[in-house]
């Protein structure tokens, strides 16, 4: 029962986080990956299950930290510039409006969410098959805002 608890707790703090601090529609995407997630693997073995709570727990770190910090960008404590360090040529170019209207601001920080994954990293078959199936939804998201994503 303290598994299925653990499991609850983290699921519901990770739907606060979207709610709190990610843009309508990748809070759509992303609450509807963590459904899905979660019910995959609610049987899971439990040294499996740790590793995926683990995983899971980082990633609610990382959203409430990145949305933190997009908020102090919003409210002008923290210059965008000084806080974003680029970790790709795409990232720079996103990050580097010197457009400072709160307009500009929300609408570039979906940019700030997110990892940028090496080129040389090599994917197994199963997490192609996950990065196919986020893909697809977030196409299917795409479509149903009308091309605004």
């Amino acid at each position: 029962m303290a598994g299925r608890n653990k499991a609850l707790s983290l699921y519901k703090s990770v739907l606060r986080a979207h709610e709190k601090f990610l843009p309508r529609d990748m809070r759509q995407l992303g609450d509807a990956y963590v459904k899905a997630e979660f019910r995959l693997h609610r049987k899971a073995e439990p040294e499996q299950a740790t590793q995926f709570f683990t995983e899971w727990e980082k990633y609610r770190q990382h959203i409430e930290r990145t949305g933190r910090e997009n908020q102090s960008i919003d409210v002008g404590l923290v210059d965008q510039q000084q806080q974003v360090v680029p970790s790709s040529p795409m990232m720079a170019t996103m990050g580097s409006s010197s457009n400072n209207d709160e307009t500009s601001t929300n609408n570039n920080r979906g940019s700030l969410f997110g990892k940028h994954v090496a080129q040389n990293v090599v994917f197994n078959e199963e997490q192609e098959g996950q990065l196919g199936k986020l893909r697809e939804e977030a196409v299917n998201a795409a479509n149903a805002a009308g091309g605004k994503i």
